[in-house]
C-alpha cells in the first residue's frame, strides 16, 4: 500500500501498528524487569549474607577485644600450623600470644586473657555459692550425707606416712566424689600430696577438667607446685585396682606403689 504525505491510515491499520509496537515494549520492559528482579535479589541476598557474617565477626572481636587485623591473624594462624597442635576451642587471644611478635604483645594479650578469666572464675564461684546455699535450703538440718550408715572401717587398713600421697578418683557428677575429696584435701595437708584422677573424660576434654578444677576451688597455686594433680584417669584405676566398685576409690601412693585405701579410715 503507498501512502502519500499527509495521508491518512486506515483505522484497523494504525490500530494494529500499536498492538505491535506496544507488545514490543511491553515484552522488553517485562523480561528487562525480570532481569532486573533477578539481580535485585542476588544482591539482597548476598548483602545480607555478608551483613550477617560481618555482625558475627564484630561480636566475636568485639568479645575479645581484637580490631579487624588482629582477627585476621588469629584466621591466619589457626588454619596453619596452630590447627594441628591446640584444641579447635582455642581462644584468639591465646593464638595471638602464643604466636605474639614482641614481648609487649605477649604481655597484652596475656593480661586480657587473665582479666576474662578471672571474670570467669568470679561467675563460677558465685554460682557454686548459690548451689550451696540451694542445698541448704532444701536439706533444712539434714546432713547431705549420713557418716552413721557408712561402713565401719577395716582394721586392715594401710597406714599413712608424711611421704605418702593420697590418689582418688572422682566423677564429675557426684555428690559423694565432693565429700571424698574435701576430706583427702584436710588429710593431704599433712602428707606429701593428693593425686585426683577424674574419670569418664578423654585427652580432648582438657577443658572441662580445667574448668571442673575451677568449680572445686582447687587453688591454682597447689596445682603448680605439685601438692595437688589434676588428671584424666584413662583406664588406670581398673589397671591397680580391678575389684574395685564406683567411684570415689581412694588409694596410698607410696613410691610406684598404689594400695585400695577404705574411703572413711583416713583421720
Amino acid at each position: 500500500m503507498n501512502l502519500r504525505a499527509g495521508s491518512q491510515l486506515p483505522i484497523y491499520v494504525f490500530a494494529s501498528l500499536v498492538a505491535v509496537i506496544c507488545n514490543a515494549f511491553l515484552g522488553e520492559f517485562v523480561y528487562g524487569q525480570g532481569e532486573l528482579d533477578v539481580v535485585l535479589t542476588d544482591i539482597d541476598r548476598r548483602s545480607s549474607a555478608g551483613l550477617e557474617a560481618t555482625e558475627t565477626e564484630f561480636l566475636d572481636r568485639s568479645h575479645w577485644q581484637l580490631d579487624v587485623n588482629d582477627w585476621k591473624r588469629v584466621e591466619a594462624l589457626t588454619s596453619g600450623f596452630r590447627k594441628y597442635i591446640s584444641d579447635q576451642r582455642i581462644s584468639p587471644l591465646e593464638v595471638l600470644g602464643i604466636h605474639a611478635r614482641s614481648d609487649e604483645e605477649r604481655s597484652r594479650y596475656a593480661r586480657r586473657w587473665a582479666r576474662l578469666m578471672i571474670e570467669d572464675a568470679e561467675r563460677v564461684l558465685a554460682f557454686q555459692r548459690a548451689y550451696d546455699a540451694a542445698v541448704r535450703d532444701l536439706l533444712k538440718d539434714k546432713p547431705l550425707i549420713d557418716l552413721t550408715q557408712l561402713p565401719v572401717r577395716s582394721p586392715n587398713t594401710p597406714r599413712l606416712i608424711p611421704s605418702d600421697r593420697l590418689a582418688v578418683f572422682v566423677s564429675t557428677d557426684c555428690a559423694l566424689c565432693d565429700e571424698v575429696l574435701a576430706h583427702a584435701f584436710r588429710v593431704g595437708r599433712e602428707l606429701a600430696g593428693v593425686d585426683i584422677y577424674v574419670m569418664e573424660l578423654a585427652e580432648e576434654h582438657e577443658v572441662m577438667l580445667h574448668a571442673w578444677a575451677r568449680q572445686h576451688g582447687i587453688p591454682p597455686i597447689a596445682v603448680n607446685s605439685k601438692r595437688i594433680t589434676i588428671n584424666i584417669d584413662d583406664g588406670l584405676l581398673k589397671r591397680v585396682h580391678p575389684r574395685a566398685g564406683e567411684v570415689p576409690v581412694v588409694m596410698r601412693r607410696r613410691g610406684d606403689r598404689l594400695d585400695p585405701l577404705d574411703l572413711w579410715s583416713l583421720p
